[in-house]
């Protein structure tokens, strides 16, 4: 590299000679493709990043898409299968009357057997629409009425005293109508209209006596079991 000597006079008379480089036109012609070239790499990642939000942004959107179309289809589902049941526990069976022939008592159970079996029918469909439903409390709410529904010839039988009986398992499905709805509006559920609460309670004291006769049969097979000679 060539350089410009310069002369300078210092304190002692003596002159000095330094060479001063000098940056050469060449340096600048190098520098310029390697700033463009950073500049390109630098856009070229924003570029992606950019990309790869819209991307991340498009599949979100999609999914949540996808989930509110189940969602909707749920509720299609519950609407149909909530109207169904309300028409069936029209025609619940009476069996509070007591009949004196045996082919009465065969006939009534037959009817309850049929209709319990059409029963379930209508619950199944609705069961699989619950468990899609993503709201934790309105999936606990919804399953709960249906259990409900499902053990109304055995669960209900304290609640069906003294009342009728088309009321109550009404009264069921119109609360779970209610809790849908109130889903659907983004507000709390509803508390529990006095025919779902009756038949909580119904429900919950039966359970309480079908676990103590499971404890007792259970203490009655290891007592067999231990006693001597059986």
């Amino acid at each position: 590299m060539g350089g410009v000597a310069l002369t300078a006079a210092g304190s002692s008379g003596i002159t000095t000679r330094a060479a001063v480089p000098l940056l050469e036109t060449g340096t600048m012609d190098w520098l310029s493709p390697v700033s463009g070239f950073v500049g390109t790499v630098v856009g070229a990642g924003v570029s992606y990043f950019a990309t790869r939000q819209a991307q991340a942004n498009t599949v979100a959107d999609a999914r949540q898409a996808r989930l509110q179309a189940k969602q909707d289809q749920a509720v299609t589902a519950l609407a149909a299968a909530f109207g169904a049941l309300h028409q069936h526990a029209r025609h619940v069976p009476n069996d509070r009357e007591r009949w004196t022939g045996n082919e009465e008592a065969a006939a009534l159970r037959a009817t309850c057997d049929t209709w319990n079996e059409q029963l379930q029918n209508h619950i199944a469909p609705a069961r699989i629409a619950i468990g899609v439903i993503r709201d934790s409390h309105l999936r606990h709410r919804l399953d709960e009425a249906m259990k409900l529904l499902e053990t109304w010839n055995s669960g209900l039988e304290n609640a069906f005293h003294g009342r009728d009986r088309v009321w109550l398992l009404r009264g069921i499905i119109a609360h779970a109508v209610d809790c849908v709805g109130a889903w659907q509006r983004e507000e709390p559920l509803p508390e529990p209209n006095h025919a779902f609460a009756r038949a909580r309670d119904s429900l919950a004291t039966k359970e309480d006596e079908w676990e103590a006769e499971a404890e007792a049969r259970e203490e009655e097979r290891q007592r067999r079991a231990a006693a001597p000679g059986d």
